[in-house]
């Protein structure tokens, strides 16, 4: 403290000296309790940047050099600390390895002990809670949903994009934003709140606030992410957005327990319910649980990942305008034959391939199967892997021995694959492998891509027979938003779309 004392200017206000002491001793303590890298695994650097810049701003480079350069584990050093890249062969190794745990791996980088950010903590506090909802109870009710998502599919379309038959221009991510926000939440909250205003807002802005304010808080020294913390306008937002969230969905919390509970006290089966609230109920069987924050929670991995999953979509279409009257074919022999009958989406093959090629193409991110080592594990090839590490898997979507000519887009191509015999359920868009882990692998894989899968296609096939799709002329593609190893939809994306006559009318079906 004297130390700090002395290189203080003296004859300045106490408050002065009090504000420029606490900053003081914030760097000394971020520095002594910093993360530094492990030793015996190289740490990646690229054109001359820090290791920490590096990552910030060339993760996808940085990944992709680090492959390059060793045959190896190496590291990255994001501004929460180091992680360990382990090369792609290690995925099948790693999948359900029992010291290494999904939830823990993402503590750090969500800020999950600031208030806000409730949705990320609940996976640490109830890590089952979200993933038997999801996996046991949405993905077993996909069938039961299907209406649901169509109707609201056609409202929204209908509400966003309306009947225009001149070609305008529009901001892409903010309408799929809105347009994915009701029907995630057609499914998790019913057809009620899914067209709440009020509710949308917090559904599109909680997952981009989150996003943002972590971000922000990372690209900082620790020890200024309190102030940092309180300077982001967004972190009020997230703040207000909880606060509104438990006013629209408690009370629908507190009245679906008072009819379960009274059915029981009659010794009558509780009522059957088909949304997310319910399902969580029956999951949580009488142990306390944050109702809202699992809303929030799924809203926010549902949005996040569909929307550029759609986004992206759509930007294939206007690239690739060939391919768009291909689907538009496949949609109107699909479901003109069988209507949204139970195997009608599984049948919609080319556009399954269509949507893993994107995925292959254009990863979102250069790194998944996120892990936290809880105690020491070694590798196969004698690599110990330290306790309290935290550690990814390098993508592996353009090597030639499994994906002929990676560098050309092939819509047609795992549709190829799964025809080769033995292959049928290989390649499908939701499964997940070693050579494409975008939906992550093994027992942590995103429980939620069945019915985001179903979502997508579903949404697609309103899309390409409802509307025409292309480049806003003179400007092509627009350029994607990267920061740290995410590849993502700006915000700022503009395409064009107009009203077409559409071959068969899927409300109908």
């Amino acid at each position: 403290m004297e130390a700090i004392q002395r290189v203080i200017p003296q004859g300045l206000p106490v408050s002065i000296q009090v504000v420029i002491a606490t900053l003081l001793l914030g760097f000394v303590y971020s520095l002594v309790t910093a993360d530094r890298p492990f030793a015996g695994f190289p740490v990646i650097t690229v054109d001359g940047q820090s290791p920490r810049k590096t990552w910030l701003w060339h993760g996808r480079k940085a990944v992709a050099e680090g492959v390059k350069r060793f045959s190896g584990p190496f590291q990255v050093m994001t501004g929460t600390g180091p992680k360990i890249v382990l090369p792609n062969r290690f995925a099948d190794e790693l999948r359900n390895h029992p010291s290494l745990n999904f939830n823990k791996a993402f503590a750090k980088d969500f800020m999950v002990n600031y208030p806000g950010f409730e949705a990320h903590r609940l996976g640490l506090r109830d890590e089952h809670l979200i993933q038997d909802t999801v996996r046991v109870k949405l993905t077993q009710s996909l069938n039961l949903v299907t209406d649901d998502l169509v109707d609201e599919t056609a409202a929204s379309l209908h509400d966003v994009f309306g009947d225009n038959k001149e070609w305008t221009t529009r901001y892409i991510r903010d309408d799929m934003l809105e347009i994915v926000a009701r029907l995630s939440s057609r499914v998790f909250l019913g057809r009620e709140l899914c067209r709440n205003r009020r509710w949308l807002d917090i559904a599109k802005s909680y997952t981009v606030d989150s996003f943002l304010v972590s971000r922000l808080m990372r690209a900082v020294p620790s020890f200024l992410r309190p102030l940092a913390y309180v300077l982001i306008p967004q972190s009020r937002s997230l703040r207000n957005a909880v606060r509104d969230a438990r006013k629209l969905i408690n009370p629908e919390v507190e009245r679906r327990k008072a009819a379960v509970n009274a059915a029981r006290a009659a010794g009558e089966k509780p009522p059957k319910v088909a949304d997310t609230i319910g399902w969580m109920y029956e999951i949580a069987q009488g142990r306390d649980a944050d109702y809202v924050a699992g809303q929030l929670s799924l809203t926010m991995a549902a949005i996040h990942t569909t929307t550029e999953t759609t986004c992206a979509a759509l930007l294939d279409i206007c690239e690739y305008p060939d391919v768009a009257q291909q689907l538009r074919q496949e949609i109107i022999e699909v479901i003109g034959e069988h209507g949204w009958a139970k195997t009608s989406l599984y049948k919609l093959k080319l556009m399954d391939s269509f949507l893993k090629e994107g995925q292959r193409f254009t990863p979102m991110g250069a790194t998944t199967m996120h892990r936290y080592v809880e105690k020491d594990v070694e590798l196969s090839d004698g690599t110990v892997l330290p306790k309290g590490s935290r550690i990814v898997v390098a993508g592996n979507f353009m090597d030639p021995t499994i994906y002929p000519e990676p560098e050309k887009f092939d819509a047609a191509r795992f549709l190829k694959m799964r025809q080769q015999p033995g292959q049928e359920n290989s390649w499908q868009f939701v499964t997940t492998s070693p050579a494409h882990t975008l939906f992550g692998h093994g027992q942590h894989a995103c429980p939620g891509r069945f019915f985001a899968s179903n979502e997508v296609k579903i949404a697609l096939c309103h899309m390409l027979l409802k509307y025409d799709w292309r480049f806003v002329p003179e400007e092509g593609r627009p350029a994607p938003r990267v920061f740290e190893g995410v590849n993502a939809v700006d915000q700022k994306s503009r395409i064009q779309i107009r009203r077409r006559n559409a071959e068969i009318d899927l409300d109908d079906y």
